[in-house]
């Protein structure tokens, strides 16, 4: 779920006391009524509307609440008495997170009665003065600080949810290396385990060994049956697949990754780890389309100016602690001295935890 405001969330959390998905608790059995044939008949039910109620209507009054206290001429103010439909609409909004449904009918009763609960003890706590509290004011302050920057998140990406036709179309220029596509075939040939019978080859032995098979790939030899000769040769189990399809760079070993400059119908050179000699053939190059990208593009694109903008306004604030008070900055257990590599990811703005 997208992170969209803490507090909200949490009240979100604790007024709905049902989630729209969950499964009922099982009624306790109890004994039959006999009293119900003298009770009198249940009034009908009636259908919920969410647009039969004028917007300007009360949906939800507290009868009782907001009378003047003791030698007042007025409610503290703040009390809420009662909210209009437009009011009480406009809150559920607000409290729903962009990637959720809206509130179906039938949640929106046992939202009510919680909000309604909320309130009476929330009109309660300001009659009492607690809402000018030094310490509940600077609750307020961290709360509020809490929801900006929840909601800067949430501005950040709808902000970019959508790039241009042409911010894919440069994106897609930009990165055109990316987008090389090249259909493969490979031959691996395993280095020779030594046994009793034969002695363990050399590197130049071994290396010469897996170039003649190329060149014999290169003459136009079957890819298949030179894998089966390659494997049986060094007693290796299996037969690996010849065919790999369609690879993209970043698929292959780093050190593999010069086979998307070949043209189609060119064989690599070799390459080798301890295991094996590799070899490969491209049976197609071809540059992608931006016709066939402009979806994945769309999403790469957001998700970098998103990361961008994130980082830009994180890096225009250099935070200072005072170390005779904060002390020094402690590694990480089990840390190497030296910092990890980047992911090139930016984390979504975050606010410190509440102190606990």
């Amino acid at each position: 779920m997208s992170r969209f405001g803490l507090l909200a969330l949490a009240i979100w959390c604790a007024l709905s006391t049902a989630s729209y998905g969950s499964p009922q608790q099982p009624s306790t059995p109890s004994a039959p009524d006999t009293s119900a044939q003298s009770s009198p008949a249940p009034a009908t039910a009636v259908s919920p509307s969410t647009t039969a109620v004028p917007m300007t209507a009360p949906v939800l009054t507290l009868q009782g609440a907001c009378k003047p206290e003791a030698g007042a001429a007025t409610p503290a103010p703040g009390c809420v008495s009662s909210l209009t439909r437009e009011q009480f609409e406009k809150l559920i909004t607000s409290l729903t997170p962009p990637d959720r449904s809206p509130m179906p009918p039938d949640k929106r009763r046992t939202f009510a009665t919680q909000y309604a609960k909320l309130l009476t003890f929330a009109d309660a706590a300001r009659a009492m003065g607690l809402e000018n509290d030094p310490r509940v004011q600077q609750i307020f302050s961290f709360a509020k600080n809490q929801i900006l920057t929840e909601a800067l998140n949430q501005q950040i990406f709808e902000q970019y949810s959508h790039p241009s036709d042409q911010q894919i179309a440069d994106y897609y220029n930009q990165n055109s290396s990316k987008y090389k596509e090249v259909t493969l075939q490979r031959i691996v040939i395993p280095r020779f385990t030594a046994n009793a019978d034969k002695p363990k080859l050399s590197e130049a032995e071994e290396k010469a060994y897996a170039e003649k098979i190329r060149q014999r790939w290169v003459a136009g030899e079957d890819a298949d049956k030179l894998q089966k000769e390659v494997s049986e040769h060094a007693a290796s189990p299996g037969v690996p697949a010849t065919t790999m399809g369609a690879r993209r760079p970043g698929s292959l070993p780093e050190a593999h990754e010069s086979v998307f400059n070949l043209k189609t119908g060119e064989t690599s050179e070799l390459f080798s780890d301890p295991a094996s000699f590799y070899v490969y053939k491209v049976i197609l190059a071809r540059q992608v389309p931006l016709s066939e990208l402009k979806a994945s593009i769309a999403t790469a694109l957001q998700k970098q100016m998103v990361v961008d903008r994130i980082q830009q306004i994180q890096n225009s604030v250099t935070p200072v602690l005072n170390e005779a008070y904060f002390g020094a900055e402690q590694p990480a257990s089990g840390a190497a001295s030296a910092p990890p590599p980047s992911t090139g990811t930016a984390q979504p703005l975050q606010s410190p935890p509440p102190p606990r």
